[in-house]
């Protein structure tokens, strides 16, 4: 007999039949299933048939609850599934944002304007970013598991707060350097400030970090846990030429909160060549250390405030610099204080656009940063990818 695709039946000892279908999740996390009785199996197999139906038409019915029922609930089956530092992110989005605003909400009565209102509340883009995803990330959730027809949020379009930045109101922004103004209003950098930033970082603390980042894409978890054996340089041809090019191979992740652990997900496993000159020097400093040897120094506790110190502003007064205490990393303090700042994080979306501005493929650029769309993974499409990497290479080296 094929196996029933919705929904089960088995004969009970007095010789009626027991029918259940699964109707969601209890706010615990449990499954949650209807029962019912019958004398034969026909009528059984008839119920069955006719309740997974009205599900289908309108799998509000076995919802019925709020979006905090629903956050409860994913909480706890989630909680073994995503990382703690996702889920910690998630959780602080939900009780200081979404659950004030919307907490007593039917989630089948959740609209974009809703949303809106909430992401418009927020005190920084980042932060109204990490709301959607959270609230959609939940959404999605109860999609899948026969709560919500359908997540009204997840192709919606909204805006984020700086989306029109006060600095545009003040005219002297354009009297000095307008290209220095445009590009201090974006969340990356562009090519010729990466290339700017390129001495600048060499000998500092984070720089493996950051050349893996914004010369390979990876995510700064996947950076933080390169060791020694992750990285080598090879020779390899495109075409009619051969060429040296660093790889790196990801496989794990390391934070904060989780230490070390396994990626985001399968497609994250992969292999990266890195743009030049970002590469050669990643590998040189790959080759110093031993090859079960992380190759940033750096804790992943201490990033963020490691990388903020380097765009600090020291006092213009030579006397008064004398005087600021000279802690361990002082000498690295405001090293980049001209180049306009954006989080760390920011340097793997800098290498997807650069890569964009050297017109390779959305698909190739999504499998090289190992996003977990839809896209083809065949041969041809690895093999692109190196001379996608060479291509904007030359292109980086034409900019700067």
């Amino acid at each position: 007999m094929a196996r029933r695709k919705v929904g089960s039946i088995r004969e009970l000892p007095n010789g009626r039949f027991e029918a259940s279908v699964s109707v969601g999740f209890r706010v615990d996390g449990a499954p949650r299933r209807e029962y019912a009785t019958f004398a034969g199996r026909d009528e059984a197999e008839r119920w069955v048939a006719r309740t997974a139906a009205e599900l289908g038409r309108s799998p509000t019915l076995a919802a019925g609850r709020t979006v905090s029922d629903l956050w409860k609930a994913y909480e706890a089956e989630r909680r073994c599934r995503l990382a703690n530092s996702t889920l910690d992110r998630y959780k602080g989005c939900m009780d200081r944002r979404i659950l004030p605003a919307m907490g007593g909400v039917d989630i089948s009565r959740v609209t974009v304007p809703m949303v809106q209102d909430v992401l418009d509340a927020s005190p920084g883009r980042t932060e109204a970013r990490q709301c959607k995803a959270a609230l959609s990330s939940m959404l999605t959730w109860a999609v899948r598991h026969g709560m919500l027809e359908s997540n009204p949020i997840r192709s919606a379009h909204f805006s984020y707060p700086g989306d029109e930045g006060s600095e545009w109101e003040d005219e002297s922004v354009w009297e000095d350097d307008p290209f220095a103004a445009i590009e201090g209003g974006r969340d990356v950098w562009g090519a010729q400030t990466v290339m700017g930033a390129f001495p600048l970082m060499r000998g500092l603390p984070l720089e493996p970090v950051w050349l893996a980042m914004v010369g390979g894409g990876l995510r700064m978890e996947e950076a933080f846990a390169l060791r020694g054996m992750d990285v080598r340089r090879i020779r390899i041809k495109v075409g009619k030429k051969m060429l040296m090019v660093t790889q790196v191979a990801v496989h794990h992740a390391e934070n904060a909160q989780d230490g070390r652990h396994r990626t985001k997900n399968r497609r994250s496993v992969r292999i990266v060549a890195l743009l030049e000159p970002f590469g050669e020097r990643l590998w040189e400093l790959a080759s110093g250390v031993a090859k079960d040897e992380r190759v940033c120094r750096v804790s992943p506790n201490n990033q963020s405030r490691t990388w903020r110190k380097l765009f600090d502003k020291l006092p213009s007064d030579p006397k008064k610099a004398k005087h600021v205490p000279k802690k361990e990393g002082f000498v690295h303090k405001g090293v980049l204080g001209e180049l306009p700042y954006i989080p760390l994080s920011r340097m793997r979306a800098t290498h997807e656009t650069l890569m964009q501005e050297a017109g390779v493929l959305d698909s190739i650029n999504a499998a090289m940063h190992g996003h977990s769309q839809q896209v083809s993974y065949s041969n041809y499409q690895r093999a692109d990818a190196t001379e996608a990497t060479r291509r904007a290479s030359e292109y980086l080296r034409v900019v700067s």
